[in-house]
């Protein structure tokens, strides 16, 4: 079962907190989930007591922490979810993650941060968590916890905020994109550096890769027509960006995809 809440834009916490989501998850057979890079940046708390969920990022085996931090990944996440678990997440504003956890894309790219271990705070926030509640209720939690605690953003930083939340936005250049979020681009490159661990030139990339997931979705649409969609120069160069990213050809992660962009899966006994 799967859950998800959208603030409102009237909402005080707008300007950090993008949306909450939870998966449950009970099933005959342990699930083999593969996440590609969806350029999000979550706080997931892993609502498992008994068993672990194992991952696995490139050669990097390890255990799912109990609440960990999820940036710009450039490589798909492997995981191995137990046949009963419950994922509750927090979909942060790319600027006011890295405000209020104090960290760079350094420290949560390609990673899965155990965020308990640099901010001390949320263990008791997983903890209640973990106590039996309702969805609803798990959202009233991280809002009231998150409330005084948010960071008060510059005009240029919700910007910013909304380029890297909107992959379908139109393709510029660096120094369009530079011109219009105010920033020169050389320091429009250092802030997305800091933010999503990519060069100025690499995010606009990310971005048209992004905005190809979602449209993958769309049956009705050619590899094709997405490729031109996204304003990649040709198909070879969509296949080839799409591959370097989500380490699967385009014709195959439509194959197999889910009906969670970004998510592939599969039982394993």
């Amino acid at each position: 079962m799967e859950h998800a809440y959208h603030l409102p834009p009237d909402s005080p916490l707008h300007d950090a907190l993008r949306y909450c989501w939870q998966l449950e998850r009970q099933a005959a057979a342990r699930a083999h989930e593969t996440i590609i890079p969806k350029g999000l940046v979550e706080v997931i708390f892993n609502l498992n007591d008994q068993e672990p969920v194992t991952a696995r990022i490139d050669a990097r085996a390890f255990q799912l922490p109990r609440c960990f931090l999820s940036g710009f990944h450039s490589v798909p996440v492997q995981t191995w979810m137990p046949r009963r678990h419950t994922l509750f997440g927090m979909v942060l504003n790319p600027t006011a993650a890295v405000s209020l956890f104090r960290l760079g894309a350094a420290d949560f790219v390609n990673q899965c941060l155990d965020l308990t271990l640099v901010h001390a705070p949320l263990l008791e926030l997983w903890e209640q968590l973990m106590a039996p509640a309702s969805f609803a209720e798990r959202v009233t939690l991280v809002q009231r916890w998150l409330l005084p605690r948010r960071p008060a953003l510059t005009a240029q930083e919700r910007l910013l905020n909304q380029y890297l939340s909107s992959p379908a936005a139109p393709a510029l250049t660096v120094p369009a994109l530079a011109d219009q979020l105010c920033y020169s681009p050389r320091h429009l490159s250092r802030r997305l550096q800091a933010l999503t661990g990519m060069n100025a030139e690499q995010t606009l990339l990310y971005q048209k890769y992004r905005q190809a997931i979602e449209l993958m979705h769309r049956p009705e649409l050619s590899l094709t027509e997405i490729a031109h969609a996204c304003q990649f120069t040709d198909q070879a160069h969509f296949s080839k960006t799409f591959r370097s990213f989500a380490h699967l050809a385009p014709r195959e992660y439509r194959r197999r995809k889910s009906h969670l962009p970004g998510h592939l899966f599969a039982d394993v006994m």
